[in-house]
């Protein structure tokens, strides 16, 4: 009690925290009127403190990014790594993605400025496969782990190593959510398909449910701070391509990652 008190009392609602299992998730966005990068620094090291493996930060599209507030992520980001942590920034806006680029703490900015959904030309992928893999899985929540687990492995195996086999575990882990909460109306009577695919220079993943559909245009992104639906944000920010295909009959989502 005394700090769930403490941390109501901190005056930082733009910096919002939250765990899910050993990732913190920092939610960051903008309206501060103090000192931004100390507030940033406080909930970022509260997470550490509290025993965080890993940390997701998701920056807003209305935060103004400075050199104090990069400098202060440049230092956690070092501090988790020589940990043994990742240190992930999740962001899609281009002035800030080229901002945080240029420090090393985000690939250049993305070569897809917004999701490709059904009806638009789809990515292209070489016709054949290095190798691939196909599982099914129940609409369950005791599920999802184990599959999330089976493509990191999976994704370990073909090459991704480090932040970029964090950053698709993270991807691929909302996709699986989003299967199981929007397209499987009849819960674990409904199953769940995912297809691995490793390519020369990439690896792919292709999650499908049965349900009908979502609407992938960048309007459904929630506002900054949304406490639920920022997983299609975090695939486009975290993937290298992303592509949505739905209709009546239930959503692929594919995710792709380059290897670097």
């Amino acid at each position: 009690m005394a700090d769930e008190e403490h941390r109501a009392a901190r005056p930082r609602r733009h910096v919002l925290a939250e765990f899910r299992g050993d990732v913190c998730v920092v939610r960051w966005g903008g309206g501060s009127d103090g000192d931004l990068a100390a507030d940033l620094r406080a909930e970022l090291e509260t997470c550490r403190a509290s025993g965080a493996a890993d940390i997701v930060l998701d920056v807003a599209p209305s935060v103004a990014l400075g050199g104090d507030e990069v400098r202060v992520l440049q230092e956690l980001a070092t501090t988790f790594h020589l940990a043994g942590g990742e240190f992930v920034v999740v962001v899609e806006e281009p002035a800030a993605r080229a901002v945080l680029a240029e420090a090393g703490l985000v690939r250049p900015p993305l070569p897809h400025p917004a999701p490709l959904a059904a009806g638009q030309k789809h990515i292209s992928l070489p016709a054949k496969a290095g190798w691939e893999h196909e599982f099914t899985f129940s609409a369950s929540t005791e599920a999802l782990p184990t599959a999330r687990r089976r493509v990191t492995a999976f994704a370990e195996v073909a090459g991704l190593r480090g932040s970029d086999l964090f950053e698709f575990s993270v991807a691929v882990a909302e996709a699986l959510a989003n299967a199981l909460v929007h397209g499987s109306p009849h819960g674990i009577d409904d199953d769940i398909r995912v297809r691995f695919f490793c390519y020369d220079d990439e690896v792919a993943v292709e999650v499908a449910d049965g349900g009908g559909g979502l609407d992938a245009t960048p309007t459904c992104v929630p506002e900054a701070l949304a406490s639920s639906g920022r997983g299609i944000h975090f695939m486009r920010a975290l993937c290298d391509a992303v592509q949505f295909t739905c209709g009546p009959l239930g959503t692929h989502v594919l995710l792709v990652k380059r290897r670097e």
